[in-house]
């Protein structure tokens, strides 16, 4: 019986999936599955995932390629979610870089802390220092909050029990921004274990810094952890959508004139809707 399942969102990721497949490869761990649960992509994202199947089954590991009905990250990780057969969910993001013991590491820990929900520590795939200093921000802010009424997570990797997935009722659709984090905080809702594992970081690209920029990625954090207090969910499309268009897949953020000018003026009505 399979004990783990990946479940990898992607669309248009034919020049990342191929890295990330390549660190999974390697695992010391082999007793799980891969989805890559796939959005509709325009290039050849399939084909590349299609090629690592029979490398897999090698070490008796199985690839799948799935396409979802609907595009968006969170339909990705739930369609998956769904046929996976593993008791334990690791999502990840199409960009991440685990290292050989990762899953052997991260599972055992999960298991000893008797967790239901977990993340782990982040590092960038660059050594440019705002780069960095992101990190760092990053992981001491999510190493506090887990210990409040408000824990957070990145997407690039969030581990789950299937029992839990299937009690929070997988992630919601209609948030557009943090569906990480308010997967997390209803989860938190419903009195499931979370916590920040510190057996093993995860590197992770930083197309997404260094194509919109560091400073800019976190102001919008910044912000959208605000709604979260007041909230407790991220904002739901329509305005955060038109200030905040991101183009998934790409890591290419499509810039707009005077976009946070707007995003201050605006964030008191996105926290009323």
């Amino acid at each position: 019986m399979v004990e783990v399942s990946i479940v990898i969102p992607t669309k248009n990721e034919k020049n990342q999936i191929g890295t990330t497949l390549n660190h999974l490869l390697r695992q010391s761990f082999t007793n799980f599955e891969i989805v890559v649960s796939d959005g509709k992509s325009a290039d050849k994202t399939k084909s590349v995932v299609e090629s690592y199947v029979s490398k897999f089954k090698k070490r008796g590991i199985k690839l799948k390629f799935i396409s979802t009905p609907k595009k968006g990250v969170s339909e990705g990780r739930n369609f998956g979610a769904e046929t996976a057969k593993g008791k334990y969910i690791y999502f990840f993001d199409a960009d991440v870089y685990p290292v050989k013991d990762f899953i052997q590491d991260t599972l055992t820990e999960f298991k000893q802390k008797r967790l239901s929900l977990a993340t782990c520590k982040s590092k960038g795939s660059d050594s440019k220092l705002k780069n960095k200093a992101y990190y760092r921000f990053i992981n001491q802010s999510i190493g506090l909050l887990q210990y409040t009424p408000y824990p957070a997570a990145a997407g690039y990797c969030i581990i789950s029990s299937k029992a839990a997935f299937n009690k929070i009722g997988g992630f919601d659709p209609d948030i557009y921004l943090a569906e990480d984090t308010t997967y997390i905080l209803r989860g938190r809702k419903k009195r499931l274990r979370f916590r920040v594992l510190k057996s093993q970081p995860i590197k992770v690209s930083n197309r997404r810094l260094n194509s919109e920029g560091t400073s800019v990625v976190l102001i919008k954090y910044i912000l959208c952890s605000l709604f979260l207090v007041v909230r407790r969910r991220g904002p739901k499309r329509g305005i955060a959508e038109k200030l905040l268009k991101y183009e998934m897949g790409t890591g290419i953020y499509k810039k707009r004139g005077k976009r946070f000018k707007l995003l201050l003026k605006k964030i008191k009505e996105i926290a009323e809707n």
